[in-house]
């Protein structure tokens, strides 16, 4: 066991490799949309083309401002008669109240923040396809960015999630606590939420309120796939579509190694003499420090050599090409 992340977390990460670990992530926002707009509506705010979604299709789609930058990164989980949003944490009235601006008078969309919680729990590893089918039957021949309903009121997805298979689960905490229940009994393990940050930097993806902010734009961080360069225009289009067309992001994504703790907000210096920022860090069971930072495009082969300052202190890191290299079994 490594010292470093403690007994529980160290199973979960193995499990995650080896066999399923399953998180609870209760601080995700959620919303409804009513209304035979709401996908229109949706298609010409936000970054993907969400006009021909069918239903229990999930499609993951960027909120803009006039400039590119991001409001928020979403999941859209389109069902029969309504559609839901889920957004970072802490972000669903945020999301709703820009959504609004939007809404003109002829418009059939009503937006509502869920009364009752919904809870988000996902399901990582080998051997989560196979407990996935134990709690609902009818997901074993899903496809991926597929759903499919459990009962009224839960659904589950299919997804390609840090660490390999997996799937997400959403529903009331009632239903949530029986689910996961089943998911234990059936081989599972209960892992702390910190696992989700693990694996996402280890895969290379952008976090919540780390690289998914409204600092950036989304083709900097990664966001590429939840892009359409071939749907009309939305809020920011413009912006990106040049960025993407001309090839010339400010900053793109990278991957960080390091012997020490890479501090978020720390300054990355390379070769050249410019500069990036650190903006998520974890410690890898396998891999030791990494992170991930935002660096100039033309400093960012793997291998090269970077100076970390942070507060007057001067550290070191390498970069990393993403997703990283993890050996397995754990």
């Amino acid at each position: 066991m490594d010292t470093i992340v403690g007994e529980e977390l160290y199973e979960a990460y193995r499990q995650a490799y080896t066999g399923c670990a399953v998180v609870e992530r209760n601080t995700l926002g959620h919303i409804w949309a009513h209304g035979d707009d709401r996908l229109d509506l949706l298609h010409r705010l936000t970054t993907n083309d969400l006009l021909e979604m069918s239903e229990h299709e999930v499609k993951s789609t960027v909120l803009t401002n006039p400039l590119g930058r991001i409001v928020d990164y979403l999941i859209v989980l389109n069902l029969d008669n309504k559609s839901l949003l889920t957004t970072s944490p802490g972000k669903s009235e945020v999301v709703l109240q820009w959504i609004m601006k939007y809404v003109f008078f002829q418009d059939d969309v009503i937006l509502q923040i869920p009364e009752q919680p919904l809870i988000q729990t996902d399901l990582y590893g080998p051997n989560a396809h196979d407990i996935a089918t134990k709690i609902a039957p009818g997901c074993s021949t899903m496809s991926y960015n597929q759903a499919c309903t459990i009962s009224e009121g839960a659904w589950i997805l299919q997804v390609p999630p840090p660490g390999g298979l997996g799937y997400e689960i959403i529903a009331d905490p009632t239903i949530t606590k029986k689910l996961v229940e089943i998911a234990i009994s059936a081989g599972a393990v209960n892992a702390p939420s910190s696992l989700c940050d693990l694996l996402r930097v280890e895969a290379g993806l952008p976090g919540a309120d780390y690289e998914i902010a409204a600092s950036y734009i989304p083709l900097e961080i990664g966001l590429r796939d939840a892009i359409s360069f071939t749907k009309g225009c939305y809020t920011g289009q413009e912006i990106i579509a040049r960025m993407d067309s001309r090839g010339k992001l400010a900053k793109t994504l990278v991957g960080l190694r390091s012997s020490e703790e890479l501090s978020i907000g720390a300054v990355l210096r390379a070769p050249d003499g410019s500069r990036g920022t650190v903006t998520s860090s974890v410690y890898s069971p396998k891999l030791g420090w990494i992170g991930l930072g935002l660096l100039k495009p033309t400093v960012c082969s793997p291998g090269t050599e970077l100076s970390v300052l942070i507060n007057g202190l001067s550290g070191s890191a390498s970069v990393s090409k993403l997703p990283f290299d993890v050996e397995l079994p754990v």
